[in-house]
């Protein structure tokens, strides 16, 4: 018997004649995700258009780096929904070898006029509003503004740039990961861009600004925006973050939090942070001198030193006494912490040592160097700069201080800026928090800068 074929010999029978004659498997077509499909296809317009090739890895990062916003609240709720499955089922490629900003590299933006806000930027967010945070970016100044980029996150963005996969098992209802490895390069490139740039803004969490190294994921975003809100407690910090758990969480946790609203906009986003930083912390005007001080007991005007008459514009004379002033403001009050430090309160009882004949940068300098065995020659281990010089006197080794007067020409100036720059890091960086360490790196610049304008 042949098979049903109107070409048969016998011919289709009646019955055969009225069925549908179909091929294949009928399988039901899936519908389109049309957030999704705007989405990709922004993403893939803004590749044509973009000035380099996403793979090239030489490309310029000063060109133009493209910006693809999320629009309404299905295309964040993608992103934000990629990010938080990829995370919780740790599909982000992430290197743990690849270079995080070390704790020297990074350009800070200090709390020198109080009423800092302190912005932390989850994964998701920088994905969906890379061009709100660049809006942040510039108008941080007039709203005392800082961007912190955790750790987790640049780790993350690096995982998800490098993904080679084109699509995730045909899923339509999930974004691609070349889609959103376009997102995570742009992301990367942005803080690349803005830290090679010693951003004064944009700043990316230091390995030593952690309370629990072991946390990971979003429980390692929360603890950089705890660790902000414990050493800076006259700051206000802020989560952005697209995922309403995680802004629970950090809720429950006193930190406030900023998603995605309709028509978001950028002046009123960073107006309403610091209002907000307004009602709790009040006006706060501070001067970095008075922070970095380890004990501002010591008045500013302590032997105010004299500048001696020699020809030169009085401008480089005003700028000289004031860099050398607060140099020695500071020196003064971190040798007596010092001091204070390793004898405690046996420090009465200590020879030859009576803070209150210790009034200039000559005696500070004098202190080190007669205390150098017992105290101070343990901060400086390993280092090349000490505030003294050695000198033969017969078959002696004498210690003389160094650099202890004010300058008097430009060279001199930058010799004791760079001199006592390092003394008073290295110092810090042994005794001092964060908040003090920040505002004298601050300073520093500050005479750096100073000294750069003199003739």
């Amino acid at each position: 018997m042949s098979l049903p074929s109107k070409y048969a010999p016998e011919g289709l029978s009646t019955s055969d004649q009225k069925r549908t004659i179909t091929v294949g498997r009928n399988r039901p077509k899936k519908p389109i995700n049309y957030a999704i499909k705007t989405i990709e296809d922004r993403i893939d317009e803004a590749v044509k258009h973009s000035p380099y090739n996403i793979e090239d890895k030489d490309r310029p990062y000063e060109d133009d780096i493209e910006m693809v916003p999320m629009d309404d609240y299905n295309e964040v709720e993608i992103i934000s929904d990629f990010v938080k499955t990829s995370r919780n089922n740790n599909d982000i490629l992430v290197d743990d070898s690849m270079d995080i900003v070390s704790e020297t590299e990074t350009n800070n933006r200090l709390n020198d006029l109080g009423n800092v806000s302190y912005l932390v930027v989850d994964t998701n967010f920088i994905l969906s509003h890379l061009n709100v945070v660049n809006g942040l970016q510039e108008v941080a100044d007039d709203y005392r503004l800082q961007i912190i980029i955790p750790i987790t996150v640049m780790k993350e963005l690096d995982g998800l740039k490098n993904s080679n996969r084109i699509a995730n098992e045909e899923s339509s209802d999930k974004i691609s990961n070349q889609s959103v490895g376009h997102l995570a390069r742009w992301a990367n490139d942005w803080i690349y861009s803005a830290l090679a740039k010693n951003s004064p803004v944009v700043r990316g969490q230091k390995l030593r600004q952690r309370l629990d190294k072991s946390n990971t994921k979003d429980d390692a975003i929360l603890d950089c925006c705890l660790y902000f809100k414990e050493n800076y407690q006259t700051s206000l910090v802020v989560l952005l973050s697209n995922d309403k758990n995680f802004c629970l969480k950090a809720l429950s946790n006193d930190i406030l939090t900023v998603s995605y609203r309709k028509h978001m906009d950028v002046d009123i986003i960073a107006k309403t942070i610091y209002t907000e930083n307004l009602r709790r912390f009040g006006k706060l005007e501070s001067d970095p001198i008075e922070i970095a001080q380890p004990d501002n007991r010591i008045p500013y005007e302590m032997s105010e030193p004299k500048v001696l008459q020699h020809e030169s514009n009085t401008s480089f004379d005003q700028a000289s006494r004031n860099i050398f002033q607060e140099v020695q403001t500071l020196t003064l009050s971190v040798t007596h912490h010092c001091m204070e430090n390793n004898y405690g309160e046996d420090i009465d009882l200590i020879r030859n040592y009576d803070r209150n004949t210790v009034t200039s940068l000559k005696h500070c300098s004098e202190v080190i160097i007669r205390f150098w065995l017992p105290v101070f020659s343990n901060y400086f281990k390993g280092s090349r700069t000490k505030p003294f010089v050695e000198v033969e006197e017969g078959k002696k080794v004498i210690k003389q201080p160094i650099l202890v007067d004010i300058p008097l020409e430009k060279k001199q100036l930058n010799e004791f800026i760079e001199l006592w720059s390092d003394i008073l890091s290295t110092l810090y960086s042994a005794e001092m928090n964060e908040q003090q360490n920040d505002a004298l790196e601050l300073l520093i610049k500050r005479w750096k800068y100073s000294a750069s304008l003199l003739t």
